[in-house]
């Protein structure tokens, strides 16, 4: 049997009664305190596995009794039969400070007050008393379980506490538990029934008593035309993949939820006919698992095709896998490249067009209008996969088209840019605002598409998000771009050492201390991550390691931008909530992240003082075989560029240095507090999946019950096109389906609204469209 939620509570009380033999004598008793009496409906089950007393009327039978009976009953001068060992002694109605004081105890409980200094206590260690919530949520002394914070859940978990005890544990652990979990525990519908046996069948029939397991087993007759006891689990599911009659609405219940029934893919796996058949079926996982294999292989076979034929062969691809998307097990995660197909597909038809533009100008315009889309793809496509395998094939097709699209814009800047440089009129963005109540947070390395990244999630969170661009300093690495940014007097900084500048005032190379201490002299605040400053003055911040990440990972780097963008926006909301008018995010550069790496050029090592993937400094009078241009902070030093998208160093995945639209067009966000949502606390859209025509969302920041709805105009609850709007709950995910397959591929609002009508969060979306 597996271990249940009462096992691991019975496993926490043994551990509360650990001691340091060395340091301490043996406790004579556990402690368990209760003002609100929330354990009361399971104590009698943990009192048959350990010995225990209760405070309470004299019912010495029931080993329960008053404090002075309690006493006795500890010390052993009385015979409450308990087995050996120190029992725990349950307070029920009674707080940990009541007998925190002995002289100011209640004399009804001065008799057991002085235990206190000879037992432990089974509570909170931050000194509060366990109730049940913290105790199930609490990861190193408690369950470790997620259960939503709210007045409804609360209430209903503690009717339904003496059901969840004999729940599986691991079984548990990965979900959130609402109210409707709770209620399908005292009250549960026959549809979960029979999916939670389905899931479980040896685990589900101990916890019905024989008069719910004889009521399950007819309505399974009556409604399933099928005998839980004679037929089986696998005849079960053999009817569930024939989604026939009564069976089609457990399927679309499975299908809305699998990850609550992790035992039913293997049912369905041992059910699946031994006859040879070439057409597919969702509901086998065998035939979801070959369709990934062939297209891994399909995928994998692209590596010595054209850009155009790449093209063509994965917009087949995307035809024949896309639908996919909306089977179930893409919903448990186990169709990764059926995701994957719908971004290369994206990727496809992006790169038939490569960046345009005679001049600089033209082509940022055209970069920062949709250009960086094509980035965006190629990240969310290598992100949709974590297996090597699988990112490998990604790798083929995507760098099969997106190569010689990067090296075609990169070559169009450099050849725009060189004479730009060269007669001194390249103008890099200006450094970063001083005005009051304004504060800069710096981010390394955020890149445009990375900015659109961060521009959603600010707007759904009610936030005003404005993004702009301006050109990089030259070359485009930290140390030359950072102190191109930092606002101090003209002057203040001048050439210095590899590719630093220097104070101009001391000589000293330019490192991040120094250029704090620069700020700090030019009346700008110079804020840690945990700082928020004075908001009626200026200040500089920084968040975020994305170019560390980069330089540490290289192409693993998309498994981590998601966590790195989060950072970023819960510091700019943190911010706002501060009372800053206004957050300047900037950044020093962008980067190059090419599947494959860079083709390698040769560099002398006598030309150069200082080098890095993309750029070298020179020496005084030597000559290159490569691009150069002056240094930001020298004109008479040249700067060597590795031309078009390849590398000074051999295997770089990632780098940045040289002249690119990635590297050099940089973003500007402004952000300022939305009209209608505050910037703490407020409802944020944090993740958006359509598995066909289910849009699986999740959020963060909502309080109380909000409505979750999809909207062909965002105010209008009359155009709602889902199945039916859904309350949160305090959940932090909700489920929608679209009903009609006419609205997928139609742009519509997922909309959080309140009860009083008020949209607190929205985006647009694309219904069954992942972007």
């Amino acid at each position: 049997m597996s271990e249940t939620v009462l096992d691991r509570l019975f496993v926490r009380l043994v551990e509360a009664l650990a001691y340091n033999a060395n340091a301490h004598v043996a406790p004579v008793a556990l402690l368990w305190p209760d003002p609100d009496s929330q354990w009361v409906t399971v104590v009698d089950r943990i009192a048959e596995l350990l010995p225990f007393v209760r405070l309470g009327d004299y019912e010495p039978d029931a080993r329960q009794g008053p404090a002075y009976w309690v006493r006795c009953a500890v010390m052993g001068t009385v015979d409450a039969s308990l087995p050996d060992g120190p029992p725990i002694v349950y307070l029920p109605g009674i707080a940990r400070s009541e007998l925190r004081a002995v002289e100011a105890s209640p004399p009804e409980l001065a008799p057991i007050a002085e235990l206190q200094y000879r037992s432990q206590w089974f509570s909170n260690p931050n000194g509060r008393d366990w109730t049940v919530r913290s105790l199930l949520i609490h990861k190193e002394r408690g369950l470790g379980l997620q259960v939503a914070d709210d007045g409804e859940t609360s209430s209903v978990m503690f009717h339904a506490l003496d059901r969840f005890v004999d729940l599986p544990i691991d079984r548990l652990e990965k979900q959130l538990f609402d109210a409707d979990f709770f209620r399908d525990l005292i009250n549960p519908d026959p549809v979960r029934s029979l999916l939670g046996w389905l899931d479980d069948p040896s685990g589900f029939r101990p916890r019905f008593d024989e008069a719910q397991w004889l009521a399950f087993v007819q309505q399974c007759k009556a409604d399933y035309e099928f005998d839980p006891m004679s037929d089986g689990p696998i005849t079960a599911a053999q009817k569930l993949s024939h989604r026939k009659g009564s069976w089609a609405h457990v399927w679309k219940r499975f299908a809305e939820t699998p990850d609550r029934y992790p035992g039913i893919p293997d049912r369905l796996r041992q059910a699946k006919p031994m006859e040879f058949s070439f057409e597919q079926s969702e509901t086998w996982p065998q035939d979801n698992e070959a369709a990934e294999d062939a297209l891994r292989s399909d995928l994998v076979a692209l590596v010595d095709e054209t850009a155009a034929a790449t093209r063509a062969r994965l917009l087949k691809l995307e035809e024949a896998h896309g639908l996919r998307r909306g089977w179930v097990w893409a919903g448990l995660g186990l169709a990764p490249l059926a995701f994957a197909i719908e971004q290369l597909a994206l990727l496809a038809e992006l790169t038939t067009k490569p960046l345009s533009g005679d001049d600089v100008a033209a082509m940022v315009f055209d970069y920062a209008e949709g250009g960086w889309r094509v980035d965006d793809a190629l990240i969310r496509a290598l992100g949709s996969v974590t297996k090597q395998a699988d990112r490998d094939a990604v790798s083929v097709a995507a760098a099969a088209m997106y190569r010689p699209w990067l090296e075609a814009g990169a070559e169009a800047l450099q050849a725009a840019i060189g004479p730009l440089a060269n007669a001194l009129t390249y103008q890099p963005g200006s450094p970063a605002s001083k005005m009051k109540g304004a504060v800069t947070l710096f981010v390394d390395g955020l890149r445009l598409d990375l900015a659109h990244r961060i521009q959603d999630r600010l707007a759904s969170a009610g936030l005003d998000a404005d993004i702009s661009t301006s050109l990089s300093a030259l070359p485009t690495v930290t140390q030359s771009t950072k102190a191109a940014l930092v606002p101090v007097q003209p002057g203040t900084l001048v050439a210095g050492p590899d590719f630093h500048p220097a104070n101009a005032a001391t000589g000293t190379k330019a490192t991040i201390q120094v250029l704090r201490a620069l700020m700090t002299e030019n009346d700008v605040q110079v804020l840690w991550a945990s700082e928020y400053g004075d908001p009626s003055g200026s200040a500089w911040t920084e968040a975020g390691e994305v170019d560390r990440r980069g330089h540490d990972a290289g192409i693993r780097l998309v498994d981590y931008i998601d966590e790195e963008l989060e950072r970023v926006v819960v510091r700019i909301r943190e911010l706002l909530d501060a009372g800053w008018e206004r957050v300047d995010v900037v950044t020093d550069h962008g980067w190059i992240l090419l599947p494959g790496g860079m083709e390698k050029v040769e560099l002398p090592v006598a030309t150069t003082d200082a080098k890095k993937g993309r750029c070298a400094r020179l020496k005084d009078g030597a000559t290159v075989a490569v691009p150069t241009v002056p240094w930001f902070w020298d004109k008479d030093v040249r700067i060597a560029l590795a031309p078009g998208v390849t590398c000074f160093e051999a295997n770089k995945e990632y780098e940045h240095g040289g002249v690119s639209p990635q590297e050099c067009i940089v973003p500007r966000l402004t952000v300022t507090a939305g009209a209608a949502t505050k910037a703490t606390g407020g409802p944020e859209i944090t993740k958006i999946k359509w598995l066909r025509l289910l849009c699986r969302i999740k959020f963060a920041g909502v309080r109380g019950n909000v409505t979750v709805d999809l909207r062909a105009l965002p105010a209008d609850s009359k155009t709602s096109i889902a199945e039916e709007a859904k309350e949160t709950g305090g959940a932090g995910k909700v489920s929608l389906v679209v009903p009609d397959e006419e609205h997928e591929g139609e742009r519509a609002h997922l909309v959080l609204v309140a009860e009083d009508g008020q949209i607190l969060a929205q985006r647009e979306v694309i219904v069954g469209k992942n972007r």
